[in-house]
């Protein structure tokens, strides 16, 4: 090869990698503020609810973690009929220094997701969209944004739904056991479910997942990465949505669409990034679970600890919030589902 055909080549494949991992799209961000159909005020009553109820929902506190579920099923159920608690059982967590007799002796505890399902009215009957967050939170923190916005979130998704049923049969799912010591296991509700959906043999056509949507700020400064090179493409300032899948070519798809829908659908800016899990955080909450069982899904999130110091700390409180920008956010994902 001559000189101008290997940058001709380094050229094509930087240029590859750009539109495959950015996704950059020709459609224009929205650019005027307009009424979101998701109602910020009922987003922040259910915060507030959930928070001050239910302040301790790590997977030690049984009760606690029970009452949010019975508090989410009573809420899906304001919006639709079919609401099912979706129990799993899972062995006591023992710490890293377990003997193997304790592992042995060690009992069952029973743990449950929340699924409300909305009959889609031009539905395959195998086929389901997803759209989950989790309702557990780290080491007894309230958790206000992780994961209560999210669950907020879902709450109101089920309203939408019932004014306006969607095209395709919808499942909005509340996850059980996302956080430490739990995450990265099959003992995850995420897990149990994308697992009980294989089994049943549906497909879903797509599953969205809401980790952190409720934390921003345009100061300077305020948005980090986990590489450097990032700050190069992406904002400075955390006042951004972010969608997050790996490299796969129907998540590369997907990520694409959900993209578009995001920036027709509010102003609040939108970027993506498909990349492979070694890069920190592709993989971090309950969209990883249906990966594993090959089905196309994303993740809708604020970046977490990369833009927030109240990540896993008791600070990460109500007040610290955006729900006009939690509103847009929820708009974004029933404009999606009602594409599907």
């Amino acid at each position: 090869m001559n000189t101008q055909t290997v940058l001709l080549t380094i050229l094509i494949l930087f240029a590859l990698l750009f539109i495959t991992v950015l996704q950059p799209t020709f459609n224009k961000q929205r650019n005027i503020n307009k009424p979101t159909q998701a109602n910020a005020d009922n987003l922040k009553k259910h915060v507030y609810e959930i928070v001050e109820k239910f302040p301790e929902r790590s997977y030690e506190n049984y009760e606690e973690l029970n009452q949010t579920a019975h508090y989410i099923h009573s809420e899906f159920g304001k919006h639709t009929q079919s609401v099912a608690f979706e129990p799993f059982k899972v062995r006591d967590f023992l710490g890293a220094n377990y003997k193997v007799e304790d592992f042995a002796n060690s009992e069952y505890i029973e743990y449950q997701n929340v699924v409300a399902t909305f009959k889609g009215t031009q539905a395959k009957a195998d086929e389901v969209v997803v759209v989950g967050a989790h309702y557990d939170t780290y080491a007894g923190h309230t958790g206000a944004n992780d994961n209560t916005s999210a669950v907020a979130a879902l709450i109101e998704l089920a309203r939408l739904l019932s004014l306006h049923p969607p095209k395709s049969n919808v499942l909005l799912v509340a996850y059980c056991l996302e956080e430490p010591p739990f995450f990265g296991t099959h003992q995850m509700g995420s897990f149990h479910h994308a697992q009980k959906l294989k089994l049943s043999g549906k497909k879903v056509k797509l599953a969205v997942v809401m980790d952190m949507i409720g934390y921003y700020s345009s100061e300077w400064g305020s948005q980090k990465y986990p590489l450097s090179i990032m700050k190069l493409f992406y904002p400075d300032k955390a006042n951004y949505i972010s969608i997050v899948s790996n490299l796969s070519l129907h998540n590369i798809a997907y990520t694409r669409m959900v993209k578009n829908t995001f920036k027709r659908s509010s102003n609040l800016p939108v970027y993506s990034i498909n990349a492979p899990i070694i890069i920190q955080g592709i993989d971090f909450s309950d969209h990883r679970n249906y990966w594993k069982f090959d089905y196309p899904a994303v993740m809708i999130t604020d970046t977490a600890f990369y833009r927030s110091e109240n990540y896993h700390t008791p600070n990460d409180t109500p007040d610290t919030l955006n729900y006009d920008n939690m509103a847009k956010v929820t708009d974004g994902i029933y404009e999606l589902i009602k594409e599907l």
